[in-house]
């Protein structure tokens, strides 16, 4: 990846260039069918050998009330590699239901990176890399031109952020969705995270509460709630 510059001014000069982070990648993969067809599967093993890794880090300045201003920026972490198992499959179990379902599985980790706050996350894994993410669903065909999509997505749990520690919780979401083909028109009623799940994606750390002094904290961001949609596609 190329560098660049971060372009706000309050930023030190120090901070407001990030350089090019170089990347080597292996990866070995396979795709096959079996069963006349009925059983597909993918498997990729990958490792990526990471130089002057470009990191999104924040930093929070104290102002003359004492709160805290947050500045996002880009910067570089000295070194790191990703390395992990993709695993997927398509099943026509019959006429009438298939399954399918993805599995990634990762391992992340700094070497050699201290932080924008001082701290040493030599060995610690990267931001927003979870150990495994998963998609488990199945599709069943209730009519000729109506079928039922229900599938089950988990995601371990991963820090925020390279600024803090703060690390989410893991979370699983229950999706489905009913689609009617008729014609050159395609109608899709869905509904995501059914189960209500309350999961956090991003987390900031620093002072915003006067009755504490500005002590800093992990302020989160929720991730999306239930929601329920109507989609339509035409084909011309």
């Amino acid at each position: 990846k190329i560098g660049g510059f971060n372009t706000d001014g309050s930023l030190d000069a120090d901070l407001r260039e990030y350089g090019d982070e170089r990347l080597w990648n292996y990866e070995l993969g396979f795709k096959g069918s079996l069963f006349h067809d009925r059983l597909r599967t993918r498997v990729a093993l990958f490792y990526m050998d990471r130089d002057e890794v470009q990191v999104n880090s924040f930093l929070a300045r104290v102002r003359e009330d004492n709160s805290e201003e947050f500045i996002q920026y880009t910067g570089n972490a000295a070194a790191g590699f990703n390395r992990g198992l993709e695993l997927g499959f398509e099943w026509l179990s019959n006429d009438e239901v298939s399954l399918y379902g993805n599995l990634g599985l990762l391992d992340s980790e700094y070497q050699d990176f201290i932080n924008s706050e001082g701290d040493n996350l030599d060995g610690r894994a990267q931001a927003q890399a979870p150990d495994y993410q998963y998609t488990l669903g199945a599709i069943i065909a209730l009519l000729p031109s109506l079928s039922l999509d229900v599938n089950l997505q988990g995601r371990d749990a991963f820090y925020y952020s390279d600024s803090h520690n703060g690390r989410s919780s893991a979370y699983n979401l229950l999706n489905a969705s009913l689609r009617w083909e008729w014609q050159n028109a395609t109608l899709r009623l869905w509904g995501r995270n059914l189960l209500q799940e309350k999961y956090t994606v991003r987390g900031f750390y620093f002072g915003n509460d006067p009755r504490d002094d500005y002590e800093a904290k992990v302020y989160t961001q929720l991730g999306e709630p239930t929601r329920f949609g109507l989609s339509v596609n035409l084909d011309f």
